[in-house]
């Protein structure tokens, strides 16, 4: 039961709308115009440090752990410096009354907002790439074709050495970097980068500790002012922790969540990031939750409750500002905030703990979209651990997703490329679904780029031409109709894909050297394993273990079109090619009979039928055996996994009618499920077949979302359906589930009152958002997962 503090905050959190604030974007203007000149990495830390040292010091009624990376509760800032203020300006009237998230700006703000933006013009990030990226690329990009990362962003998402943190403190980096330089006389260009590295880490620091001081002045100055004595020991307590954390290392479990807490909230002020994961949580806070509660009882369990909880709300106040494009693809305010429990350790024995179980209990009170809790499951995971996140998503909370440890570990092993079966069990989420070796060592950059498949699909039927446009936009494959067999037209499908895929790279290749020139980032590469041991950031491949996530939107949709082709047009010649293509032209219009036939006589992925599947899995295949084996810009490598977010929606709108059956404009496939409506045989089939393609070759891993009608899983029989349906995917090799039990008359009642429906979450891709903060499009793209064991 939520302690009434708690109560307080989470009511505040829903009665508080997102805002824009200018505070940063004046901040590091100052800092910009005063620090010019500098080496890049230096200027960039003296930024980051101008803004710490003037920034708002906030600290909230109920408050156990503080710090906010803006000057405003559910505040988000503006980052000129990555994004292009041109968007800024056009759209700053629209952000209030937006339907993709929007966000509320004062009248006072936007004036400051307008004003300051003038010396940004054509400066950012998002202006250079606009520029610099070849015309080809940015046509397909503006066609909704393929997608390319790094544009109007930072070059990794960190989950960083939370342990060593946690160790030494933030002034043992401060003299390992000292140490560094000492030791090094540079004589190449190379060695005096390090060295500005290092230096830039020590400012860095410096900027963190003096903002944790002023911090602590403020609880003090509060403290001062209060009259209630509970609360001013709590601000006194508060004070005291800012003096120690993160600059030492903490001594207790409030200081641990508040280093921790700190640490994040740099993240957030130094770039406008996301998928900053809180890694194997229940492993390095252990010993101090076992100090303070277990052997010293100096708190007691339900205390550590309540300030776990208040680190959990303070995940609920970052935001990254996007534009409506990609409110669209990332739909919900996501900010991809992981936080892993469970598992095994790294000599292989059951991570599992009592913290493991407190970690679930908070997330199961609160009810919050942040963190997004990750079980890690394994065949010595306890059955009750197991059966609580059951039961958790038996409520409909949506939470926890569910994760494969034998499967994640093959990948681990696998991505890393010499990574140890040590480092593999020790891994932990990277992005929001993918697994990385060595909890911290690993930077992902997850989104190197998405490559539509409807597209694909569309450029085979039309030789490379864009039937949307009349543009020949792709590869020139041939006349399909021309074609002889399905091994021809899966052929032609393969050049296409690959093709595309090799466009993101040269594309993505090019942001990550701009970046690296121009925007490294300095404190998130610190306390990842390996910068400050090579000197580089993780934009100069410094991180022990690099990738970059190539993504595929609508591959259910390739498999099924693939299959209707082969049956219709190759063996049962129920048409011609040409009659096929004709009928997707014209949206099937008068033809609903054959786009009957080919939605119900091929076989559809998602219902344990070999054949379609093993076309998926074929097809995936063949994409990682491929761009696996290309290198970024940095020396590390692409990884290539199934997970669209809501990608799915905007590429769907630009697509098409498909040979599956699929209208144009409808969503394509959501992630690696089948797509919607079409998993027909029930939940053990579906995940079954989505099991048979997900291999440790999926360097990404694959997104699973499977949906349940509330009536189908009543009870205790239904719990064990749940658990039985994880299980199942699991022994056959299925990597990560998530799963939604919500039935369609709650949804579309949302739809229709969602002020009664403030707290409904659900799962959208590796994230959770509430329901009635989606637009419309992301909330009928839930709706239409088949809802499984329904009762109707």
């Amino acid at each position: 039961m939520l302690t009434p503090r708690v109560k307080r905050m989470k009511e505040k959190y829903f009665d508080t709308i997102p805002q824009i604030t200018a505070e940063r974007l004046v901040l590091a203007t100052e800092a910009y115009q005063k620090f010019a000149g500098d080496a890049v990495p230096i200027f960039r830390a003296k930024v980051v440090d101008y803004i710490m040292e003037n920034m708002t010091t906030l600290i909230l009624d109920d408050e156990l752990i503080v710090g906010t990376a803006t000057n405003a509760y559910r505040g988000a800032s503006l980052h000129p410096e990555f994004q292009s203020s041109s968007w800024y300006i056009s759209d700053i009237d629209e952000f209030g009354t937006r339907k993709k998230d929007p966000y509320y700006i004062s009248p006072e703000d936007k004036v400051t907002i307008l004003e300051t933006l003038k010396y940004w013009e054509g400066k950012s990030m998002e202006d250079l790439s606009q520029t610099a990226m070849p015309a080809k690329i940015r046509e397909l990009e503006k066609d909704d074709i393929i997608c390319v990362g790094l544009e109007n962003g930072v070059s990794g998402e960190t989950t960083c050495d939370h342990e060593k943190i946690l160790t030494i403190g933030l002034r043992g980096y401060i003299e390992e970097c000292q140490r560094n330089i000492d030791s090094t006389l540079p004589q190449t260009m190379e060695e005096q980068a390090k060295v500005d590295f290092w230096k830039a880490c020590i400012i860095q620091c410096q900027g963190l500790i003096t903002y944790a001081h002023r911090m602590a002045d403020e609880a003090e100055r509060k403290a001062s002012a209060c009259t209630d004595e509970k609360r001013r020991q709590e601000l006194l307590t508060i004070a005291e922790n800012c003096r120690i954390v993160p600059e030492q290392p903490p001594q207790t479990f409030q200081q641990a969540l508040q280093a921790v807490w700190f640490v994040h909230v740099y993240f957030y002020i130094e770039v406008c990031t996301t998928a900053c994961g809180f890694g194997r949580f229940d492993q390095y806070m252990w010993e101090f939750y076992k100090k303070d509660v277990i052997d010293e009882k100096s708190i007691t369990r339900e205390e550590a409750l309540e300030m776990l909880e208040c680190l959990y709300l303070k995940t609920c106040e970052v935001y990254e500002v996007r534009d409506s494009w990609y409110a669209t693809a990332f739909a919900g305010y996501p900010m991809w905030q992981i936080l892993v429990v469970g598992g095994q350790t790294p000599d292989g024995k059951d991570a599992c703990n009592d913290l493991s179980y407190l970690c679930l209990e908070a997330a199961d009170e609160l009810q919050v979209k942040q963190p997004v809790m990750a079980l890690r499951v394994w065949e010595e995971t306890p059955e009750d651990l197991i059966q609580f996140g059951c039961r958790m998503i038996q409520e409909g909370q949506a939470n926890p997703g569910f994760f494969n440890d034998d499967t994640a570990i093959k990948i681990s092993l696998g991505k890393g490329r010499g990574s140890t079966i040590e480092e593999a069990r020790d891994w932990t989420i990277v992005g929001c679904i993918q697994p990385g070796p060595g909890g911290g060592g690993t930077d992902g950059s997850p989104d190197a780029g998405y490559v539509n498949m409807g597209k694909m699909i569309e450029f085979v039927l039309h030789n490379g031409v864009d039937p949307a446009t009349g543009k020949l936009a792709g590869l020139e494959t041939g006349d399909p109709r021309e074609f002889k067999n399905i091994e021809e037209f899966k052929d032609a499908l393969k050049k296409q894909i690959l093709h595309h895929y090799d466009l993101i790279r040269t594309g993505y290749n090019l942001m990550q050297s701009i970046h690296m020139n121009r925007y490294p980032v300095i404190f998130a590469s610190m306390v990842t394993k390996g910068c400050v041991e090579s000197g580089k950031s993780v934009q100069h491949g410094g991180a022990k273990y690099s990738t970059a996530g190539l993504y595929v939107t609508g591959p259910a949709n390739l498999a099924d079109s693939i299959a209707a082709v082969e049956k219709c047009v190759f063996e049962d010649k129920d048409l011609t090619m040409d009659e096929l293509i004709k009928a997707c032209d014209s949206n099937f219009e008068g033809q609903e009979r054959l786009r009957q036939l080919l939605l119900n006589k091929p076989e559809k992925y998602g219902n344990n039928q070999q054949h379609v599947d093993g076309i998926y899995k074929e097809m995936m295949d063949y994409i990682a055996d491929h761009v696996q084996k290309w290198n970024d810009a940095r020396g590390g490598y692409y990884a290539f996994g199934i997970d669209s977010q809501t990608m799915n929606i905007p590429h769907g709108q630009v697509t098409g009618a498909l040979p599956d059956g699929r209208l144009a404009g409808e969503p394509l496939c959501d992630a690696s499920s089948p797509m919607m409506g079409r998993d027909i045989n029930g939940p053990t089939a579906t995940v079954k077949s989505v099991a048979s393609m997900v291999d440790e070759a999926l360097h990404e891993g694959a997104l699973y979302n499977l949906r349940f009608d509330p009536k189908g899983v009543q009870g205790e029989n239904g719990l064990n359906i749940i658990e039985g349906v994880i299980k199942t995917y699991f022994e056959d090799g299925g990597q990560h589930i998530q799963i939604n039990v919500v039935d369609n008359e709650t949804l579309k009642k949302a739809q229709e009152k969602p002020e009664n429906y403030k707290g409904l979450m659900v799962r959208v891709a590796g994230y959770m958002a509430y329901f009635t903060e989606l637009d419309k499009s992301a909330q009928d793209a839930i709706i239409y997962r088949t809802a499984h064991l329904s009762q109707n």
